[in-house]
């Protein structure tokens, strides 16, 4: 026999609840980046797909190279990525052979790193890529929508 269990159904939000979901529906700000950033991400995965990559590799690629040697904490702070998220997306880049630490340049416990030639060949490769999927990003979203995308993250980008 199957453990069929009964959910008791919840009762209807009341009226200040609803009317705080309403508010939180209609103007709140996170949701609607995540969302975007969901769209724009499936958009050049992929086109990035073919090469093996994802738009978050692709990314961290262009970033270590416009660095040249960086620590992973200026990595990091320039990307304005969490320890976390940037050991676990580094490991994968180290392991395929893109990035690489730079030998000789340990400053006491921080290894710099760069690309490798393999990573800076993988990079420079997925331009054509890149250009296509800014092409749809700009069909989809609109010029003006990626004028905009870009000037509020450029703030974020030399900051």
């Amino acid at each position: 026999m199957h453990d069929v269990r009964r959910v008791k159904k919840t009762s209807k939000p009341s009226a200040d609840r609803q009317a705080m979901l309403r508010e939180v529906a209609s103007a709140c700000a996170i949701a609607r980046v995540r969302l975007l950033s969901r769209v724009m991400t499936s958009v050049f995965d992929e086109e990035f797909r073919p090469l093996g990559l994802v738009s978050s590799q692709q990314t961290l690629l262009g970033l270590i190279l416009r660095l040249g040697e960086a620590t992973r904490a200026e990595i990091g702070r320039a990307g304005h990525i969490d320890r976390t998220t940037l050991t676990r997306n580094l490991k994968v880049l180290i392991d395929a052979g893109w990035v690489e630490e730079v030998a000789g340049h340990a400053r006491g416990r921080l290894r710099p790193l760069r690309l490798s030639k393999a990573g800076e060949d993988l990079y420079f490769s997925s331009i054509p890529a890149w250009r296509a999927a800014q092409a749809r990003a700009a069909k989809l979203f609109g010029p003006a929508a990626l004028d905009a995308i870009k000037t509020v993250a450029d703030k974020f980008m030399s900051a």
